[in-house]
Order: structure tokens, then C-alpha cells, then sequence
């Protein structure tokens, strides 16, 4: 595990040097710190991890603040986008956004669910009712498709996740913690730019044989209490991915099950470097009848 925490944190300060070396020297990247452009004072960008913007100058392209908030004195201009991620933005009179501006924070967010939970909502729940089964249908045929073609992967990072469980889900969520943050970096640089749609690929194969694997845990315990067997590799993913459909639509609860479904099966691909490396712990040969 120590080895896996050491690798990210080598790809993330690389990344970081990265871009910063072939960003604008005018560029401003500040973590846990708070940033402020003064009047007369030109930047290129300015991205603040747990910090607030203050700015008084001219900023050529994006103002973005994550975990903090924007604040536009009367002299600013953002010739690009500001965003507030968890935080507000604060427009003196006189700034200037040539750009659009995007708050994000929990009144945002509560307004959201109030829409979704408010009666106009209910004419539309049959149409993503019928959305929600032809997505898992093309989910169920894809993943049974994936169990066939490749069985090994899939049993190395559910063996990862059982005997794991712990550091997994630690290793799940700091991969989920970088996300946004590492695409932020990449949006400094041209060449990271580029770059970014190569990592949104990368989170999305993770995340979708993360859910196999973690589909195929719940339907082995279950055949295993029901059938007192384990059963097939196929049949262990068909009824473990129905399961997981099924408690999918539980009130309140359903959405975090899969949530840690999601967040178990992308730990379980960070250690196991996607069902390559066994970590000694036993899966077998990977020759599992399916």
C-alpha cells in the first residue's frame, strides 16, 4: 500500500512541475493559501486549492478557487472564467468578467434536490426510470462481456478488495479526491490540456471495472449463503450488478451503497494497477470456469 500512496504522490508533484514549467511564468498555483492580484498587476491564471481569490487586477484568462471563494474588487478583470468551487463569488461594482462565472456550494445544491424532490419532478420519474434500465442493461452486457474476454483482472481486484478492504477504500477515495484537482493542473499547459481527455478515460475504465469486480463480490456472497456454492464468475457478476441495480433505488441509502461500490472498485484497480499485480495475496490463476 505504501507503495501505491508513494506512486501517486511521485505522478501528482510531477504533473505539478509539469505544468507549472510550461505554463506562463504569470501563472498563479497556490494550495491552502489565499492569492491576491493587486490593482495594476497582470496574471495569466490564477487556480487556489483551499484559498480564496482576491482579485484587484487583470487576470488574462481563468480566476478558478476550489474549496474557496472569488472575491472582484472594483478595478478586477478576468478576461476568462471564474469559478467557485464550495465557495461564492463576490462582484464589486465596476469588476469586469468577459467570461462566465460558476458558483458552486450547498445552496446550490440544496435548490437541485429541492427541484428534483418538488412535485413538477414526479411527471417526469417514468422517463428516468426507463433511462436508468436501458443504462443497466448495456451496463449488465458490457460487464458480462468483460467477465468472459478478461475473468483474471476482475477476480485480482475483487481478491484485492476482500482481503483489503480497509486500504482500499483509503486508496478509492484519495484517487477520487484527485481528479478535479490533477485536471485543474493539466488546463494550465497546452500539452496538459491535451492530456486531460486521456485521464477522464483512465477514471472511467477504473471506475467501470472497479464495479464489476465489486459486483462480482456481492453476487459470490450471496450464492454463497443462498447455494451454499460460489458458482460461476458470470453468474457471480449477473446477480451481484442486479443487486446493485435493485438497491440503487432505495430512498435515501441507495445512492451511497453505490457510491462506495464505485469508490471500493477504484481502490481496488489503484492497487492492483488494474487487475495486473496480485500482491501476493492468492487469487489464483485466473482460470475460473465462466
Amino acid at each position: 500500500m505504501k507503495r501505491v500512496f508513494a506512486c501517486i504522490l511521485i505522478l501528482l508533484a510531477l504533473l505539478g512541475f509539469a505544468t507549472g514549467a510550461a505554463a506562463d511564468a504569470n501563472s498563479i498555483v497556490k494550495i491552502n493559501s489565499d492569492v491576491v492580484v493587486e490593482e495594476n498587476m497582470t496574471v495569466r491564471n490564477v487556480v487556489v486549492f483551499g484559498g480564496q481569490i482576491t482579485v484587484n487586477g487583470t487576470v488574462e484568462q481563468h480566476a478558478v478557487a476550489i474549496g474557496g471563494s472569488v472575491v472582484l474588487g472594483a478595478t478586477a478583470v478576468v478576461k476568462g472564467d471564474v469559478v467557485a468551487l464550495g465557495g461564492i463569488i463576490v462582484e464589486g461594482r465596476g469588476s469586469s468578467v468577459l467570461g462566465t462565472m460558476t458558483e458552486i456550494n450547498s445552496s446550490n445544491i440544496s435548490a437541485a434536490i429541492s427541484d428534483i424532490l418538488s412535485e413538477d419532478w414526479e411527471g417526469w420519474s417514468w422517463l428516468f426510470a426507463i433511462f436508468s434500465i436501458v443504462i443497466f442493461i448495456g451496463m449488465l452486457i458490457l460487464a458480462l462481456l468483460l467477465v468472459i474476454l478478461i475473468p483474471k483482472p476482475i477476480q485480482i481486484i475483487a481478491a484485492t478488495i476482500r482481503t483489503n478492504t480497509f486500504k482500499v477504500m483509503l486508496a478509492g477515495l484519495l484517487c477520487l479526491l484527485l481528479i478535479v484537482p490533477l485536471a485543474v493542473l493539466l488546463t494550465i499547459s497546452v500539452v496538459g490540456i491535451v492530456l486531460i481527455p486521456l485521464e477522464m478515460i483512465l477514471v472511467v475504465c477504473g471506475a467501470l471495472l472497479g464495479f464489476i469486480a465489486v459486483s462480482q463480490l456481492v453476487g459470490r456472497g450471496v450464492l454463497v449463503r443462498i447455494r451454499k456454492a460460489e458458482g460461476r464468475i458470470v453468474l457471480q457478476t449477473f446477480w451481484g450488478l442486479v443487486i446493485l441495480w435493485l438497491v440503487g433505488w432505495i430512498p435515501y441509502v441507495g445512492w451511497m451503497i453505490k457510491v462506495l461500490a464505485i469508490v471500493l472498485g477504484m481502490g481496488g484497480v489503484i492497487m492492483t494497477r488494474f487487475g495486473t499485480k496480485e500482491s501476493g495475496l492468492g487469487v489464483g490463476n485466473g482460470k475460473e470456469a465462466v
